[in-house]
């Protein structure tokens, strides 16, 4: 080694020695620095499926069991209403009795029903969900029956002095009576189906509540077409409402919504509104 060495220059050798030593322990460094990172990367997943399985709560049984079924009947109504709609349509509707509000014509307080404080009626060990169930469930329901009712007993109207062109109308007006009687018993059972399904008893119905005496059962033409105007536009601003209600919780912003909330707020500051569907 000294014979090799004979003549290299001693400063030249020291700073190729060192060189040569940052060398290896730089490329020892980067070395375990890579397996480091390698490492890191493969535990990350693991690590973030353990804080995700630590930190997910287990879920509550009867809460599961309430959400089930207010999305079934959610979801049943939203049909409820789209098919309505398309029948709806068909009718050619005039605004010359947009305006009519008579006694027999169901009457739904939205406003008392949306700001509806569930904290008041809070039972041990209740969830925001069961509350909110067993205080719409009940009230749904009772709607949709005055509105079954009252579409029976139009579907028995008799008309005075009809003429061809009413005739025509006759017909159809039969059918969507019964597509929509049909729709609301389908309706009815859903709600009641599910909540037998979470231990709540079937509401309870008194029909000598709603005014329908007052609607006569033998009209003219003119009046026929009145009558069905404004019960198939009370019914469907009610389906409108409903379903609103189920969509827009005081916490949901959206467009729709926010125009839902202000409509209501607004009827709110009115001490002389009564509110009707």
């Amino acid at each position: 080694m000294d014979v090799f060495l004979t003549g290299f220059p001693k400063r030249l050798l020291v700073a190729v020695s060192i060189i040569v030593i940052i060398a290896m322990c730089t490329t020892t460094a980067e070395a375990r620095s890579v397996e480091h990172r390698r490492r890191h990367q493969k535990r990350q997943p693991e690590m973030a499926q353990l804080t995700k399985e630590t930190l997910k709560r287990p879920k509550n049984p009867t809460v599961e069991s309430y959400k089930n079924a207010t999305r079934k009947i959610k979801h049943k109504l939203r049909n409820t209403k789209r098919f309505f709609d398309q029948d709806r349509k068909l009718l050619n509707e005039t605004r010359d009795y947009r305006d009519g509000m008579p006694s027999w014509l169901p009457t739904v307080n939205f406003v008392d029903i949306h700001f509806h404080d569930y904290r008041m009626t809070r039972k041990p060990g209740s969830s925001i969900t069961e509350r909110k169930f067993t205080y719409l469930m009940p009230k749904l329901y009772k709607t949709l029956r005055e509105y079954e009712l009252l579409f029976r007993r139009l579907r028995n109207v008799q008309v005075n002095l009809s003429d061809d062109p009413f005739n025509n109308y006759v017909a159809l007006r039969e059918k969507i009576l019964d597509n929509t009687i049909n729709r609301l018993r389908s309706t009815m059972a859903e709600i009641t189906e599910n909540m037998v399904a979470v231990n709540m008893p079937e509401p309870s119905f008194d029909k000598t509540k709603i005014k329908l005496d007052t609607l006569e059962m033998k009209v003219d033409a003119t009046q026929c077409l009145k009558n069905d105007y404004i019960a198939f536009r009370g019914y469907g601003n009610l389906l409108n409402n409903w379903y609103s209600e189920f969509r827009c919780p005081l916490s949901k912003k959206d467009k729709k919504c926010a125009a839902y909330h202000a409509k209501l707020r607004e009827k709110k500051g009115n001490k002389r509104f009564r509110n009707r569907s």
